[in-house]
């Protein structure tokens, strides 16, 4: 077991910077080195509860980190609580499992696959909170088994006889405020907890023993219940698309063996035999482990009937929970995997009873996938993290004093980049010779933004991560193509670099002299007013379009929508389009707005270089983004008017 342990160790500080801090990591450590006070209600913490910012702001303190400071040591020391708490986890599957089982034998095969676990690996050397999570549910679970374990003697004292009991609410309460998903995990032990109880001939005191827990637990989460009312009632994901429950299944299963980098490719190509032979070889074993805990006397059926609604309650609870909010990852469900892994080494142990090579058969095959999936976490630059840092050493090369950057998140560019500032009303300072500013896409604003900071600029660059949706309605590339000329893109890991040269005094204007305008597709959405472009446009460049969106219906259909204007010649040929999804301000699809909503969506036609001077008709057509399929359009008298309509024409030079 210390080998064991030590093996964690090593792992999970090996290579412990060697990624850029990303945004997750920033966001949390921004907010721990914040006063105190101010780490609870720190806005950022969208759906997230106190306790792990409050442990890192500790620790923070005590390693005398601070704003500003170098990124590689900071990166190192704040997910070293991380690395702290993986270790700890994987000694607390040791116990999980070995009392589960009653076989040190158990404990060891279970701690050595949390120590390889590609998954818990890459969690432990992160700054965030799933480490911990893991480990203060992995205790708070042991709690719960002394609970339950038969009494040594009926003589017993109270004082012995609830020792358990507060350890138990403490921990599983702290697990909750680290993250709110552990409630899917408690409301499974709660129900196992009180079918055990009615299971016994002392029903009614152990069912109260149920209730009081749970009514304490309640109380020391309770102080931070006004934080969770504003946090989780508004949190969701209308847009995603809700995965099967075999689809869900599968991405768990493959995250929680294969780890982040799992790719099919690994193991020569055998990826995926690998890993459902896996699958087959654990079930196999958990299979064999309930037959021999029914035929040993059902002494261990209770115990291991308690890792089973562990892992599959709560994945099924979680499911749940997605199929309402729509907010689905393999992380959010990540609190089953101490039973997972707990339930692997009783699987090898139980294999090892039937014949005994299978144990060490099994645990090879086992390791053999996992050790690659480590492998690729640390050194498969495909599942590398952003390439920060190489962002912002290639903009102080290129940016000069005359230039302005612009970013679309606020995390983690200001770790790496010093004369960068978040907040509108701050100037950016720092050594850098160009200010770079977060940039917050309120399409409403974002030309009057760009024209208090980017009115002298020569050169704008424009930063955009690979997961951001601060944009998707494409505003920025759209004034700053109408106002400068695109001259260059740059890619980085999970990160892009666009610029455009300008010929200051620049002047940015998303919607010049819109027109009223009032064209209906009945089963969805109309437009309010449109801006189309009065003078010629050389042919080469791009025509300018915006369009302002109501619902015209109560009753929206469901079905994402995308809108296309078209350029059209006189015979009839569609010469240039562009295709954008129809949302609203909070980015979502016309079937979850409301009445009030009037988004402005934009589009940009690139015209071919070639193309004939003349007039060219503007048309509009509204289709479903997946089937293709065109809405009808109707009159002002709501008669059918075809699929498309002519919006406005333009002069080609």
């Amino acid at each position: 077991m210390l080998a064991i342990v030590l093996a964690a160790f090593t792992l999970r500080v090996h290579e412990l910077t060697r990624q850029d801090i990303w945004w997750d990591e920033a966001r949390n450590i921004d907010v721990a080195l914040r006063p105190l006070l101010h780490v609870a209600n720190a806005p950022e913490l969208d759906i997230h509860p106190p306790v792990y910012f409050w442990l890192l702001h500790f620790w923070s303190r005590l390693a005398a980190l601070h704003v500003g400071d170098n990124p590689v040591p900071l990166a190192f020391l704040t997910r070293y609580l991380s690395v702290a708490a993986g270790v700890v986890g994987v000694a607390l599957l040791y116990q999980l499992a070995r009392k589960v089982a009653r076989s040190p034998e158990a404990g060891l095969l279970a701690a050595a696959v949390g120590v390889f676990s590609p998954f818990w690996l890459a969690e432990s050397q992160e700054t965030r909170m799933y480490a911990l999570g893991f480990a203060l549910l992995t205790a708070a679970a042991l709690a719960l088994l002394q609970i339950t374990q038969p009494p040594i003697s009926n003589l017993q004292s109270p004082a012995r006889r609830y020792r358990y009991h507060a350890p138990f609410i403490v921990l599983s309460a702290l697990a909750l405020l680290t993250h709110y998903n552990a409630v899917f995990i408690l409301v499974a032990w709660y129900g196992w907890w009180g079918v055990w109880a009615l299971s016994r001939t002392d029903r009614w005191p152990r069912l109260r023993d149920v209730f009081l827990s749970g009514l304490a637990m309640t109380a020391l989460v309770a102080p931070v219940a006004p934080i969770a009312l504003r946090q989780i009632p508004g949190y969701a994901n209308p847009n995603l698309t809700v995965p099967g429950v075999g689809d869900y299944l599968l991405q768990n299963w493959r995250a929680y063996l294969g780890g982040y980098a799992f790719d099919p490719a690994l193991l020569r190509g055998y990826g995926n035999p690998w890993l459902w032979g896996a699958l087959v070889l654990l079930g196999a074993g958990v299979v064999l482990a309930v037959v021999y805990a029914v035929r040993d006397g059902g002494k261990l059926a209770w115990p291991l009937s308690f890792l089973i609604v562990w892992l599959l309650g709560g994945l099924a609870l979680y499911y749940i929970a997605v199929l309402d909010r729509g907010a689905f990852n393999v992380r959010y469900s990540s609190f089953v995997t101490p039973a997972l892994y707990a339930l692997a080494g009783i699987s090898l142990a139980a294999l090892g009873r039937a014949w005994r090579p299978l144990t060490a058969i099994g645990l090879i095959a086992l390791l053999v996938g996992l050790i690659a999936g480590v492998r690729a976490d640390f050194y498969d630059n495909r599942f590398a993290r952003e390439d920060i840092s190489g962002v912002t050493a290639w903009l102080r090369e290129q940016a000069g004093p005359n230039d302005v950057i612009f970013v679309d998140q606020k995390y983690p560019f200001g770790f790496y980049y010093g004369r960068y500032a978040i907040d509108p009303n701050e100037t950016p300072a720092g050594d850098e010779a160009a200010p770079a500013r977060y940039l917050f896409v309120d399409i409403n604003a974002i030309d009057r933004r760009l024209n208090e900071w980017a009115k002298d600029a020569e050169t704008v660059y424009w930063v955009q991560w690979f997961e951001s949706d601060t944009d998707p309605r494409r505003a920025v590339p759209f004034l700053l193509d109408k106002a400068g000329k695109r001259a260059g893109e740059q890619n980085f890991q999970g990160y892009t670099v666009e610029w455009w040269e300008m010929t200051p005094p620049n002047r940015f204007e998303l919607a010049p002299d819109p027109v009223p305008a009032a064209y209906r597709w009945p089963a969805a959405v109309e437009t309010v007013e449109i801006s189309l472009p009065r003078d010629p446009v050389p042919a080469g460049e791009s025509v300018f379009a915006a369009i302002r969106w109501q619902l015209a219906t109560q009753t929206p259909t469901e079905r994402p929508l995308k809108a296309r204007v078209a350029l059209y010649d006189a015979n009839d040929g569609r010469v240039a389009q562009s295709d954008e999804r129809v949302l609203n301000d909070r980015h979502l699809m016309p079937g979850q707005w409301g009445a009030e909503d009037r988004p402005l969506n934009v589009y940009e036609l690139e015209t071919p270089p070639d193309l004939v001077p003349g007039t060219y008709d503007i048309r509009l057509l509204v289709y479903d983004a997946e089937t293709l399929e065109p809405l009808e359009l109707v009159d002002e008298a709501g008669n059918p008017a075809g699929i498309e309509a002519t919006i406005g024409q333009v002069s080609v030079e």
